[in-house]
């Protein structure tokens, strides 16, 4: 249940925070009150508590409230959580988004011009880095050595086994998010010295082996996939990882391994999980009930509250003339990001997917700076399905839908015409109808089923999910083949931009912290 996963998060009592994500891996208390680690973990409790402030690290940005005990040093603690400088990385810089923000680090991204000291390249990278230094440090301290030596009972140990598996998932997650966003990156697991600055830069051929190793040692040994754990990785997570990792394996190694995503696709497939009937429901405030939801980053307004996350997502695409309190259950309104034209014109005027609020607003955004210039998206919300507010009008009780059973059913898509095996064309029809039928728009043929309907379906089912920056690089149209509103920094777009923007650069900061580090080619 969401709640128990909530209460289980904010638990919490032993709080460590890494001043740099490469350089110094010891862990410090955040204030005289809190307890030195060797104190800490005499407590059984505490492994339950620290591995919470794992998961923590994909919502939050510290330790006390929506900007207290930060992890991070940033002047705005929403931008220094996991969930709202990913997106940025993922969606800004796409055919689906445009933002008013007007500063360096966002122009960078909706342009597609960013280099090595945009902030929002540094504070992900930062974030990540941190999520691994603490599954490092749980790894570390949980050891069957470790618990001996502390006397721990065989119920303990058996729990913090299944912990300490869950810990592994967590980590591997993210080097698979640093292996997309970045490419060529330290690896630092918990094997590494302490304090020890001679960290190993590793390319994607590297990573993608290891990630796959580490979930799949795993697998079968997780919480199990149902409501009770609702929030945690479960085998589905690991499968759709895994599925992804396959689905994208000729742009991470070169090799094409459509075949091994079909495996594990059909794995998920057979999970228990269901397509929502109702589209909005996945992105409201109570859609921990959807049956859709595989892996979710879960918020709750008071009690894991942000300025990132979903408070993001609806704040920023709310402006008053919206009547936000009473439409999305928000009394914020930051009148920033919106739908670019190439998104909007892609839906049907009967496609239920097309969440989108016209009034006063003009289709194309010629004017990027203008939150009125381009249709408003409407697609989260903090109102709950049945119509009445969450818990909180100024933080979101959304959660995020990292992985969901749609997602499932068009990667399958793509993996058979692709000429993966393990699937049918007559069962991706299936599934492709599937989602149209609840979508209330028309059913498609067979020879309507193409990798470019795909594509274009990806994006009315996925819109602003974090996908679409992976889905134009997989398909070749990110630097190349395929021009969109602001690409460039010209509302017309371009077709090409350089080749390096398939990856980000390294932050300049840590290059210049430790010249182990090498830069990224052409930054």
């Amino acid at each position: 249940m969401k709640k128990t996963y909530i209460l289980f998060l904010l638990s919490l009592g032993l709080s460590t925070a890494l001043p740099s994500c490469l350089s110094d891996l010891d862990t410090e208390p955040l204030t005289e009150s809190l307890l030195l680690p060797d104190q800490a973990w005499k407590d059984p409790v505490s492994y339950e508590e620290f591995l919470a402030k794992i998961y923590a690290g994909l919502a939050l940005s510290g330790n006390s409230g929506s900007f207290g005990e930060p992890d991070i040093t940033a002047d705005d603690q929403g931008e220094a959580t996991f969930l709202r400088t990913y997106w940025n990385l993922q969606e800004l810089c796409t055919d689906e988004v445009i933002g008013a923000e007007d500063n360096e680090s966002m122009r960078g991204l909706y342009f597609c011009q960013w280099n090595s000291s945009n902030k929002f390249v540094s504070l992900n990278y930062t974030r990540i880095f941190l999520n691994i230094a603490y599954a490092n440090e749980y790894l570390r301290e949980t050891t069957p050595e470790k618990l001996a030596e502390r006397n721990a009972d065989d119920r303990l140990k058996e729990k913090v086994a299944g912990f300490r598996n869950e810990a592994r998932v967590l980590r591997a997650m993210n080097y698979y998010f640093l292996m997309d966003l970045y490419g060529n990156v330290p690896f630092i697991d918990e094997n590494f010295p302490i304090g020890s600055n001679e960290v190993v830069q590793r390319d994607r051929s590297f990573f993608f082996p290891w990630i796959e190793s580490e979930l799949k040692a795993v697998e079968g040994k997780l919480p199990p996939a149902d409501k009770a754990h609702y929030g945690m990785v479960n085998d589905p997570t690991v499968w759709m990882l895994l599925a992804k990792m396959y689905l994208n394996a000729e742009v991470y190694t070169g090799q094409e391994r459509y075949d091994d995503c079909l495996y594990y696709l059909n794995k998920v497939l057979g999970a228990g999980f269901s397509i929502d009937p109702t589209y909005s429901n996945m992105f409201c405030a109570d859609n921990h009930n959807s049956p859709e939801i595989i892996f979710p980053i879960v918020y709750d307004g008071r009690r894991a509250a942000t300025f990132g996350g979903t408070t993001f997502l609806i704040a920023a695409s709310q402006k008053t003339d919206m009547n936000p309190g009473t439409n999305v259950g928000f009394t914020q309104a930051w009148s920033n990001i919106r739908a670019k034209e190439s998104l909007s014109e892609l839906f049907a005027d009967n496609d239920v997917r097309g969440m989108f609020w016209k009034q006063d607003r003009t289709l194309e955004t010629s004017v990027w700076y203008d939150f009125t210039y381009g249709w408003s998206v409407v697609k989260y919300s903090n109102l709950n399905s049945d119509g009445t507010p969450g818990s909180n009008t100024a933080h979101a009780d959304t959660d995020f839908p990292m992985f969901r059973l749609a997602d499932a059913y068009l990667m399958y898509a793509e993996a058979v015409l692709r000429g993966g095996e393990g699937g049918t064309r007559e069962q991706a029809l299936i599934y492709l109808n599937e989602l149209r039928g609840r979508a209330h728009t028309d059913d498609i043929e067979s020879v309507d089923l193409t990798l470019d309907f795909i594509l274009e379906e990806r994006s009315r089912e996925l819109y602003w999910e974090g996908h679409r920056r992976m889905d134009l690089i997989r398909y070749g149209r990110f630097t190349e083949n395929y021009k969109w509103p602001w690409k460039n920094g010209v509302h017309i777009g371009v077709t090409n931009i350089d080749e390096k923007y398939k990856i980000y650069p390294i932050p300049a900061t840590e290059v210049t912290a430790n010249t182990r580090i090498k830069q990224n080619p052409g930054y």
